[in-house]
């Protein structure tokens, strides 16, 4: 009887680990949570940046974003900076959400709200 639970214990506890990483914690749940908001991301491509080794980038409404994943939430919240230098002058935000960073970039002046901006940002953490 003790095995069974066991079993059962080790099952349910790979079955948690499994579903965080399907979360807005992989880019793919990133972009999952802006297409549920409403929001049109385009593919995302690989990006050679020097905000970190696995980056990908593409546009939401008109607006460039670029999703890093990082070995940690740390490392990720460390990069913050990085990513404004990568937004430069436009309108735009760096944000750490676990071991993700979401930069955007408004270049095309396409949000002048700031709305979609917050939406990028805010989505994949809810």
């Amino acid at each position: 009887m003790r095995p069974v639970i066991a079993i059962s214990l080790a099952l349910a506890v790979l079955g948690a680990c499994s579903k965080e990483k399907k979360g807005a914690s992989s880019r793919d749940g990133v972009v999952a949570a802006w297409k549920k908001g409403g929001l049109e991301p385009s593919p995302m491509t690989a990006a050679k940046t020097n905000i970190g080794k696995d980056c990908a980038s593409g546009t939401v409404n008109k607006i460039d974003v670029l999703v890093c994943t990082f070995p940690n939430a740390k490392d990720a919240k460390d990069a913050e900076d990085k990513g404004l230098e990568w937004v430069g002058d436009n309108t735009g935000a760096s944000k750490a959400q676990g071991e993700m960073l979401i930069v955007v970039a408004d270049r095309r002046k396409a949000d002048p709200s700031g709305r979609t901006i917050n939406q990028l940002i805010t989505l994949p953490a809810k």
